[in-house]
């Protein structure tokens, strides 16, 4: 049965349901009937009349039953991806509506690694996985790729942020009128821990994203002492989640992409836990667990959006450009050079700091990754000389550390990094913050 919620009046509704609330595989079963076993898929609804969809799990199927249920299906439907791993595009080939003629499927994504949103679906739906190929289909389907930005659909604007993921993956924040929500799924703390002060400018970008939200459906994997065999998988230990979201004063929480080992209990004893956390800091933010079937209405009473965003739409290419490489440990660069191979970046390794502005002279590097232990090379800060060779006050610079205490040992230093990427590296999550540094570099 559905559960209807209901919001604060305002001038704007948004109407919001789940479908599919599960993380990484679904597991359906008596332990997880409540919440549900389904991967994810969320519906939106607003006002002005368009159909929003985030993500393809396995949810989709019974929305597209739903759908079917109606009078009418709807002639254009809008589906926002947040990336290609599995649990987030495996429900699309039963999705029923794609099949129908006269149905306009816009699919909107991130740029992947391999393979554009097109590719990851054809390829899922070839012959050997599947008896209908994309080709085959009968509704017309049109493919998005985005970047970090902004666009409109209607009457609302999507703005999009890149998340710290194993995969290039974006949050999406819809906003209508007043009423916003930010569905942000899947991310990891870019600091292990985060720290109160959430110091990494990554973490800074995040709150800002999801400042102020009406609706915020964040992933929570992890409890927080799961997090600690988990670090480098790409998701939230629910600590995180609670606090980025009273940071940003967000003022209703959905935890979001459950577990599959997570049962009803647990998710039952997990909000709990973070309503108590919630009340001892005087705070009024809602939170509660997505359950398939749950349908909110969201209404917003701020200030109408406006946004100074650079478009989503516009494609940035990162091939091709110079990343400047300083660190006195081979190892670093070698482990460096081979995980970002495969995008096609120019890659000048340099040992020393002599060395490295010869070579930001000669080439004028788009990015710059440098080991933490340059950072202070006298005179002065090294990234603020090397941005004065470049001639490029803006030269985004990530540093490589051993630890986040490096906010307290270099403070005079945060102002000018980008990023901090600790040891040890993860290769994909590595290549993702690349190339979302370069994006908003070339934005």
């Amino acid at each position: 049965m559905d559960e209807l919620i209901n919001g604060t009046e305002g001038r704007v509704r948004l109407v919001v349901r789940f479908w599919g609330i599960r993380g990484s595989i679904p597991t359906p079963g008596p332990t997880t009937a409540r919440y549900g076993g389904n991967t994810s898929c969320v519906e939106v609804r607003g006002d002005g009349g368009d159909l929003f969809i985030f993500d393809c799990g396995t949810g989709i199927r019974e929305l597209g039953q739903a759908l079917l249920a109606d009078t009418t299906v709807p002639s254009r439907i809008h589906i926002l991806i947040g990336h290609t791993h599995w649990d987030h595009i495996q429900g699309f080939p039963f999705f029923t509506p794609v099949f129908l003629p006269g149905v306009e499927i816009h699919l909107y994504a991130p740029i992947g690694f391999q393979h554009g949103i097109e590719a990851a679906l054809a390829g899922q739906m070839q012959h050997a996985y599947f008896p209908v190929t994309l080709q085959d289909l009968s509704s017309r389907i049109h493919y998005t790729e985005l970047e970090e930005g902004s666009f409109r659909i209607g009457t609302c604007l999507i703005e999009t942020q890149y998340l710290n993921h194993t995969a290039p993956t974006i949050a999406y924040r819809l906003t209508e009128g007043s009423t916003s929500i930010a569905y942000v799924t899947d991310h990891e703390p870019f600091w292990t821990p985060a720290g109160p002060d959430f110091a990494h400018p990554g973490d800074q970008r995040h709150i800002e994203f999801i400042q102020d939200a009406d609706l915020v459906i964040h992933d929570a994997q992890y409890s927080d002492e799961e997090y600690v065999t988990k670090i480098g998988w790409g998701h939230s230990p629910v600590g995180y989640v609670r606090d980025v979201a009273l940071a940003a004063h967000v003022k209703r929480l959905a935890l979001f992409h459950h577990d599959p080992t997570h049962d009803d209990a647990w998710v039952d004893a997990c909000v709990r836990d973070m309503q108590t956390a919630i009340a001892a800091r005087n705070s009024t933010m809602e939170v509660f667990a997505a359950a398939e079937g749950i349908v909110l209405e969201v209404h917003g009473e701020g200030a109408y959006a406006v946004t100074n965003k650079n478009s989503a739409l516009l494609r940035r290419s990162i091939a091709g450009e110079r990343v400047l490489l300083v660190s006195p440990h081979a190892s670093d660069v070698t482990a460096i050079e081979r995980m970002l191979v495969e995008d096609n970046l120019v890659l000048m390794p340099a040992s020393d700091p002599d060395t490295a502005l010869k070579q930001a002279k000669q080439f004028s590097p788009s990015l710059v990754i440098m080991d933490a232990s340059l950072l202070e090379t006298p005179p002065g800060h090294f990234g603020d000389r090397l941005r004065t060779v470049v001639g490029t006050p803006q030269l985004p610079i990530m540093v490589l550390t051993d630890t986040s205490d490096i906010v307290n040992t270099h403070p005079a230093a945060n102002d000018a990094v980008s990023d901090y990427i600790t040891r040890p590296f993860n290769p994909p999550m590595l290549r993702t913050r690349v190339r979302a540094c370069l994006a908003r570099t070339l934005a």
